[in-house]
């Protein structure tokens, strides 16, 4: 009896143990509770996210504005053109490569703040002037402004003399604050007109130069890509440049004389 006693006891000491052992590992197989570990979609979803959230390459943005823009490019009065600047795609690329200011939220108000950055002409002004500033900086942006308008409209085949009115306006306002802040005779206190002029030819000089060196990029780009796509890249490579051709060209022919090279020989 004590035999079949003890027998009985250890059967159950052992299905005890089996259970508590069985127990133990379960417990440490057993995900916890409190971890939740994300499904296969939701893994799928947080990749989709991630990819549409990723900033578009320049490549991808010429792709998206191009599907966009499908007229030509270069219709009556630049609307395809002027659509495409004014896109949120444009826009949020702008906002993405060029950001220079707090959030523009048009292709003008971008225009005017990185078309006068001092940065643009201080390499000229360094030579032509002695410890030039910001502000000589932003007096030169408004002749040179002026001056690409008026040999834009001489391709249109008017006359430069149309636009003396406006020449001595500069003159006579961010022309004698140049004038008088660089050009003074200190011995007799006088300006020296002579300078002034001098210095308005070599700002002349240097506007001239950088329409060439502009006209010579858009024919790079337009015997590269053609005529529609160089005008979708020009505005991603020089979005500056593109409100210059907006601004001051209003005849398509000509602007396409000009992207030729026709000016410049």
């Amino acid at each position: 009896m004590p035999y079949f006693e003890c027998q009985h006891f250890f059967n159950r000491l052992s299905a005890c143990l089996f259970l508590g052992i069985s127990l133990f590992f379960a417990c440490q197989s057993s995900p916890d509770p409190d971890v939740v570990k994300p499904e296969k979609g939701d893994i799928e979803t947080e990749n989709r996210i991630e990819t549409i959230a990723r900033p578009l390459t320049p490549e991808e943005t010429f792709e998206q504005l191009k599907q966009e823009n499908p007229a030509n490019i270069l219709d009556n009065d630049f609307k395809t053109l002027q659509h495409l600047i004014a896109s949120k795609t444009y826009l949020d690329f702008l906002r993405r490569n060029h950001p220079i200011e707090a959030q523009y939220q048009t292709y003008d108000a971008f225009w005017e703040i990185a078309s006068a950055h001092p940065s643009r002409y201080m390499p000229f002004l360094e030579q032509a002037l002695e410890k030039p500033d910001e502000e000589d900086a932003a007096n030169t942006h408004l002749f040179a402004v002026h001056y690409r308008h008026v040999l834009t409209r001489e391709y249109h085949g008017e006359n430069r003399d149309e636009f003396q009115d406006e020449l001595k306006k500069l003159m006579d306002g961010p022309g004698m604050n140049i004038g008088f802040k660089h050009f003074v005779d200190a011995e007799r206190n006088v300006l020296n007109g002579l300078d002034l002029i001098f210095f308005t030819l070599e700002l002349m000089l240097y506007v001239g130069e950088t329409d060439r060196t502009d006209a010579v990029l858009a024919k790079e780009l337009l015997d590269k890509h053609g005529e529609h796509d160089a005008l979708i890249w020009l505005a991603l490579e020089d979005p500056v440049l593109i409100g210059y051709i907006l601004k001051d060209f209003t005849d398509v022919q000509v602007f396409q004389r000009w992207m030729a090279g026709e000016f410049h020989p």
